[in-house]
This record gives structure tokens, sequence and C-alpha cells, in this order.
């Protein structure tokens, strides 16, 4: 019998490993990718990016979203932190406009970086900036933090403000209030990147500037747009279509055609009385000589007379008789079974015992 396979045991094979070799490929790139990105991301893993920042928040419990869509279309919650370092010339004045709304309105923001083309467009009027500081740094209004590591890449000039950390007498960590908000100005933002995020109090420092909230970092101003395409679909989803694809090959499983002989789908019948007959018949037919056929058919017929009469095999002929005359049989059906002649007429005297037990056994 031929047995048609499910199609879609095919399709969930087929799904399954696509996905499979996504999170491979994924996988792959995430341990063998070689480090790189632009300054002070947090998707870059240089020694100049922020990846390890973004991590950190993550491993303290600060929900962390990195943020593609640019700064004056993007809704912003003010009750999170932004982080906005090296943005460069990449930060317009609607971009400005927009943090300093976003600030005035409850949020707290941590910019910093070479100030150079962006910080205008930011704070009005902008700090004054020098290029060069001492990278021995120290918090001086932060708990739990004492000693910081710097790049030594700059500190600002008479900044307004708090100061948080202070390079000799030269101020690189700046607070100031804006509206309801706070900005936090980072002359240099090297203490919050990969290379030095490991150094001193540097770990306990970037913790102090995010705060006790989520966390969303700003990737426009690095360049990168919304996603698209595969690159659109979270880690987690593909983790979800993982389990789907597996839930979708069990279903083709169990649909599908099962290890060993395929199952009739109806139940096997014992052969009919009258081709029983007739291959008995055959038998006798061929038998030689005819008297030994005449024996066969005579022991056959007594086996069907016990069990018909319900009694244990090799009983007796006078239990046989009395059973018989009991149950009201043909008598001389009996005595043909139980005679030892074995000429034509025993022969068919034989088949009609024969019948007569068939008949009842099917009345028991």
């Amino acid at each position: 019998m031929k047995i048609r396979r499910s199609p879609w045991l095919a399709v969930g094979v087929f799904v399954a490993a696509v996905v499979v070799v996504n999170l491979g490929l994924r996988a792959l790139d995430e341990h063998t990718h070689s480090p790189g990105g632009p300054a002070s991301s947090s998707f870059a893993t240089a020694p100049d990016g922020a990846a390890g920042y973004a991590e950190l928040l993550r491993r303290f419990d600060r929900p962390v979203v990195e943020l593609r869509d640019p700064l004056d279309t993007a809704l912003l919650d003010p009750r999170s932190t932004l982080v906005v370092l090296d943005p460069g010339p990449t930060l317009t004045g609607d971009d400005g406009r927009a943090l300093r709304s976003f600030v005035e309105s409850g949020g707290r923001a941590v910019v910093g970086g070479d100030p150079s083309g962006w910080l205008g467009n930011v704070v009005v009027p902008p700090p004054g900036w020098r290029p060069d500081a001492s990278p021995a740094a120290r918090a001086v209004a932060i708990p739990n933090a004492g000693p910081v590591r710097t790049a030594g890449e700059g500190a600002w000039v008479e900044p307004r403000g708090r100061a948080l950390v202070v390079a000799g007498d030269r101020p690189v960590v700046v607070e100031q209030k804006l509206g309801t908000g706070t900005i936090v100005l980072v002359a240099d933002a090297s203490p919050l990147q990969n290379r030095l995020l490991g150094h001193a109090d540097n770990a306990a420092l970037a913790l102090a500037l995010a705060g006790d909230r989520p966390v969303v970092f700003a990737e426009s101003v690095h360049g990168y747009g919304p996603a698209s395409g595969l690159g659109a679909i979270p880690t987690r989803w593909w983790w979800a279509f993982a389990v789907l694809a597996l839930a979708a090959v069990v279903l083709a499983l169990s649909r599908g055609r099962r290890l060993g002989p395929p199952e009739v789908p109806w139940r096997e019948l014992p052969p009919a009385r009258v081709e029983f007959a007739e291959a008995l018949a055959l038998q006798l037919t061929k038998s030689r000589p005819r008297e030994d056929g005449v024996r066969t058919a005579r022991r056959i017929a007594r086996v069907r007379l016990e069990r018909a009469l319900r009694l244990p095999p090799g009983a007796g002929d006078t239990a046989l008789r009395e059973r018989a005359r009991a149950r009201q049989l043909d008598s001389a059906a009996v005595e043909a079974v139980l005679g030892d002649g074995v000429g034509e007429t025993d022969l068919l005297a034989v088949g009609r015992a024969l019948v007569a037990t068939e008949r009842e056994e099917a009345v028991v």
C-alpha cells in the first residue's frame, strides 16, 4: 500500500534549517567579528567604542535601548537617560533642540566628547574646551567613586554648573540644571569607552552618570539608521522563530509516516468458510490413497465436533455421543465422525458432519 508523505514535513524541516543557520551565523559573527565601529557608539567593540558601557548597564539591571531614529523625530521618555557621546557635526540644530526639550521636560542627558561643531546646538552658550588635560582625575561629587582614569583628551574652561570630575584644577565632567531635568557635560568620553571603563573607578562613574533610569544611546549621530530587513528582527524573536520551527517539525513528524510497516485501515478477517471448504476438498482430492484423505477429514471433523460440544481434546466416543444427544445433534453425522469407514459414502458423511459442526459452532 502506498503511503502519502505529509508535505508539512518538508516545510517544517526547511523552516527549521533556515532558522538554525541564521542563529548559527549570528553567534559566529558575535564571537569572531573583529573589533570596530564608530567612536563612543554602543554598537562599537573597538577600544574607543561604548559597547562595554551598554553591557555594564545591562548587568546592573538598567534597561538599554539603542536609538537609531534621529533625535528630532524620536519619542523620548523624560523618565530615561539619553547618552550622546562624540556625535560630531551629525548632531544638527534640530537634534539639539529636541535634546534640550527632552531635558527641560525632566529627562537626564549625558553628552560629551570633542565638542567641535555640535555643542552649540545643545548648550547656549557652550562652555570653553581645551584639548589637553591630566589623565589622572578624581570624582568630587559622586558617591562610591574616587580616582578616575582618562585619556587626557580634554577639559572644560569655566563651565557653568557643578563639577563632578576634575583633573587637577580643570573640570572634566560638569552637571547643569536645564528646566526640570539635568544635562551632564563630559569633556573627555574616554572613561566611558571600552579602553578605560575597567580602570580605576570609571565603571562606578559610568553607572552614576546614567542614574537609576532606563538608558537610551543615541546611535543616529553615529551613522546608524532605522534597521531593516533581517537586521530589524530582534534576537529574542529569532529564538521564538526557532521554537516555532521546532514545533512545526514535531507536528510534521507526528502527522507523517511512522517507522515500521504501515497500518491497514481495516480489520483483517478470517477466510470465508466456502474458501476453507474448497481448499479442504482440493487437498482431499489430491490425497492418495483415498483412505488417508477420509481419515484426515474424520480427524478434522472430530476436532470441530469436540469444540462445538465444549469437550476437551481427546474426549471419548461415549462422551461425544452423550453430549451430542443432549444437544440434539444429528446422530448420523455424529456416527460418521466416530466411525472408521474409508469409502466414498463415508467421505460424504464426514463432509455433511463438518457442515453440521460448523453450524453448531456458529450457534454457540
